[in-house]
């Protein structure tokens, strides 16, 4: 018998076959190939647990931007390339774990490297600049190079800053938000082998042979096909992403992490340095998650904002702080847990699958649903506590209403009175005697094996809602009759109308991950970005609250 402690006579070959499946295997947990709304594999940037994807963008002739002498429009080249910047911040960049950066002239452009062509998803390349664009002054815009295969490619990007449907701003805008898609590895919707034939004006596309990106590799479709997606060229020019585009972006690049507070003028994250000095200011940065400066974590006991510096061996928190003698700054500060350092969300929307809204009924009590956000009263939210330690009740903006549901798997989710109404006493005639006498319309308890309604919820760290107590135990708020097997097969996906329900818990479903999106307050003041709002190094302050988006942030928890 061997002697279980002497060394196995391996020949060397297969030494290498074992240790090169294993660096395999550990690469494929931290580089993970993922997919898009309608992309080809190997045409991505792969995404870290550890950072977002940084992709740096700049100008091969910024001059070019600059308005011609008959155009009617004479917005200047700085302000055109800015709305450029702006597009992409506003959507996604908002959405997911994706940042363009950069933004300056090209350089060494008579030595550009060119794009290696590689096969898979991989990270941005170091040796030149990821997207060089090209500005036009006449004709459609172009992407040279689908995905990651437009790296350091001259031009990547071909931008025409010089249109003017339906406006030169919402043209830019338009042209931004759709080639840039291309970069991250989406094809026009028009483009999926299962595109209809029934939609006008909007035939399915195919490209020559010569395209080197055409045909799809292995053609990968999230959710149905999706005519108002801004990758469709029958979608009228939008600005915005629709819910579909907003769901395949996040299966690509992933959902803002955890903790982000993200300012909605320009997508920056709030940031603070957690090894600073008390008093050290907070303010508006690229979300690059660095040294989880960027990791904002709400203590639902003390209703704090703090953050952690990685490196402290015991872990401090440091908490978001209002300056006691400005009664304006927002600073770093120790952790006491004062009024001062006390934080809710107010005004709120409750965004969820394809960064649609819980919508309830305009009057009275009655089932939410899903909608486009519009912050509409219907759509406005306040968090507050709850009747048990670490829950909050969602109520509506007024106080009137409380989100409610019975802990029971497919329940509906609603809205009903936070207080109930006071029991009603009617004069009734005694039969017997003919004399008034007053009794409860209430004369009769119904046993019932329903269980009590539930108005106490978690948030609970990932981005889903939870139900309080023994019966709501492993239940979670989730829109209803969508999942994501589907939706990652081609069928399906968030639209207007879909009802929220209670079912099990699971956060790899994105229809059970939700983020606040409006006022962060403290004292009664909202917390602002403020100065030069949409750069880095954007200050903050808490001011008197009113209805600007420098007031509005994305939370996710």
């Amino acid at each position: 018998m061997k002697n279980e402690s002497e060394p196995l006579n391996v020949p060397w070959w297969l030494r290498f076959g074992i240790l090169s499946i294993f660096v395999i295997f550990l690469l494929s947990l931290s580089v993970q190939p993922v997919q898009s709304i309608m992309a080809g594999y190997g045409l991505t940037w792969s995404i870290l647990i550890s950072a977002p994807v940084k992709l740096t963008v700049c100008w091969e002739i910024p001059s070019a931007a600059e308005p011609l002498s008959l155009e009617a429009d004479q917005t200047s080249g700085a302000i055109r390339r800015e709305w450029v910047r702006l597009a992409l911040k506003n959507s996604w960049e908002r959405y997911a774990r994706v940042i363009f950066v950069g933004w300056e002239q090209c350089t060494d452009e008579a030595n550009a490297a060119d794009p290696p062509y590689t096969l898979g998803p991989r990270r941005p390349g170091t040796l030149d600049e990821n997207l060089k664009i090209e500005i036009a002054y006449s004709g459609s815009s172009h992407n040279w190079g689908h995905g990651s295969w437009g790296d350091y490619k001259k031009s990547g990007v071909t931008l025409n800053l010089h249109c003017s449907y339906p406006s030169l701003k919402s043209c830019i805008e338009y042209l931004t938000i759709h080639e840039f898609g291309h970069t991250l590895g989406f094809y026009h919707e028009e483009e999926r082998s299962d595109w209809p034939t029934n939609i006008p004006n909007c035939p399915r596309q195919t490209h020559p042979p010569s395209d080197p990106w055409w045909p799809i590799p292995t053609e990968m479709r999230f959710g149905a096909p999706d005519p108002t997606s801004v990758m469709a060229y029958c979608s009228d020019w939008p600005t915005k992403l629709s819910p579909k585009d907003i769901t395949g972006v996040q299966h690509l690049y992933t959902r803002r992490n955890p903790g982000t507070l993200l300012s909605v003028p320009a997508s920056l994250c709030l940031s603070g340095h957690a090894n600073g000095q008390n008093g050290s200011g907070t303010f508006g940065w690229e979300c690059d998650e660095a040294y989880q400066d960027q990791d904002w974590v709400y203590d639902r006991s003390k209703f704090a904002l703090s953050i952690v510096w990685p490196a402290d061996p015991q872990q401090t928190r440091r908490c978001l702080d209002v300056d006691t003698n400005t009664y304006s700054k927002v600073q770093i500060w120790d952790c006491h847990y004062g009024q001062n350092q006390q934080w809710s969300f107010k005004n709120v929307e409750l965004r969820g699958y394809g960064g649609l809204c819980i919508t309830r009924p305009n009057q009275g009590p009655g089932p939410v649903i899903m909608e486009a956000c519009s912050g509409s009263p219907e759509q406005l939210w306040r968090i507050e506590p709850g009747s048990i330690t670490e829950t909050f009740n969602i109520k509506s903006n007024n106080g009137v209403m409380c989100l409610s549901t019975t802990p029971i798997s497919g329940a509906d989710i609603s809205v009903d009175y936070c207080s109930p109404p006071a029991k009603v006493f009617l004069p009734l005639i005694s039969k017997s005697s003919g004399t008034l006498s007053t009794v409860s319309s209430q004369t009769k308890e119904i046993p019932t094996l329903i269980p009590l309604p539930v108005r106490d919820f978690y948030l609970i760290p990932g981005g889903q809602i939870g139900l309080s107590g023994a019966a709501g135990a492993g239940l979670c708020a989730d829109v209803a009759d969508v999942w994501d097997s589907d939706f990652l097969q081609g069928i399906g996906g968030p639209t207007s109308g879909q009802r929220v329900q209670v079912f099990s818990c699971n956060l790899s479903q994105y229809n059970q991950r939700w983020n606040l999106t409006g006022n962060v307050v403290s004292g009664g003041k909202c917390l602002s970005i403020t100065g030069s709002k949409t750069i880095n190094g954007a200050g903050t302050a808490v001011v008197t609250c009113n209805s600007s988006d420098d007031q509005k942030w994305d939370y996710y928890w």
